[in-house]
């Protein structure tokens, strides 16, 4: 594979991990609206498919992939790119994802993952330019 598709293929990438933010802005509007109207059980299930898609991304962004959520929370801690007690974490929003401080958290976790993310794409730029 030569350099020009090496950098197409890491262009298509970021544009995917760029689309799992994207979307997650948009989700997180409808599940602020479910949790301010007290409404957990509607919240329930696109809580959980947003922990799916962050647990997606952040494999993503470390260029691996999810086999299954349980082999995922182990996996988590071998990753370089991750935010601070992602496991933990995780393991808190699974079991209660339709508190509203799952909401919260799992908020949070977008968030810092999404700083990381841009953080890695300047370190490896520099790399580029540099070497």
């Amino acid at each position: 594979m030569d350099e020009k598709e090496q950098l197409m293929m890491e262009k298509q990438r970021i544009e995917e991990i760029d689309q799992f933010f994207s979307l997650w802005e948009e989700e997180k509007e409808k599940l602020a609206e479910y949790f301010r109207l007290r409404d957990y059980q509607t919240a329930l299930e696109p809580m959980l498919k947003q922990i799916e898609s962050f647990m997606t991304c952040l494999f993503l962004i470390n260029n691996q992939t999810i086999s299954s959520i349980n082999s995922a929370l182990e996996e988590i801690e071998k990753l370089p790119i991750k935010p601070l007690n992602s496991k933990e974490r995780l393991s808190f929003l699974l079991e209660r994802p339709s508190h509203y401080h799952s909401f919260i958290q799992l908020s949070e976790l977008f968030t810092e993952l999404q700083k990381l993310f841009k953080k890695e794409i300047a370190i490896r730029k520099t790399k580029t330019r540099l070497g």
